[in-house]
């Protein structure tokens, strides 16, 4: 399977659980891809993965939002029609939720049907996350 792993940051710590997801996923045989948006340099076709994990830590001073970066990445990446794909969020006391159904809202908007998404705090969550997508057929 091929995999891309597109993620928002401003922090080792949520760099570190895209890493996870991204070790995990190439440790079970898939082909991944990882782009940290505020250090793309092009926006990337997605037609040919066959999943795409999306994510970012909950963003605001009552939580709710997400990277603006990021919503503006996915605005200008193309092949999100019919894709696959998986949301991963930083939690925050407040706003969890509803800075995940944003994400998953803005990639429905981009055509993509979302399969999965989690709350992720820690490494082995990271790990968890990526071996249960690991281990499905995303066709």
């Amino acid at each position: 399977m091929r995999v891309m792993v597109i993620y928002s940051s401003q922090s080792k710590k949520f760099d570190s659980l895209a890493e996870v997801m991204s070790a995990t996923l190439q440790s079970k045989g898939h082909q991944v891809e990882k782009i940290k948006v505020e250090r793309a340099g092009r926006i990337p076709s997605l037609f040919a993965y066959d999943l795409v994990f999306v994510g970012s830590p909950v963003e605001g001073f009552w939580g709710g939002k997400f990277s603006e970066e990021l919503s503006n990445f996915i605005g200008k990446c193309v092949g999100f029609e019919g894709k696959k794909s998986a949301v991963f969020v930083y939690p925050k006391t407040f706003g969890t939720g509803k800075a995940m159904k944003r994400i998953m809202r803005r990639l429905e908007e981009k055509g993509s049907i979302v399969i999965d998404f989690r709350s992720i705090k820690n490494k082995s969550e990271a790990r968890a996350f990526a071996e249960k997508l690991g281990r499905k057929r995303t066709r």
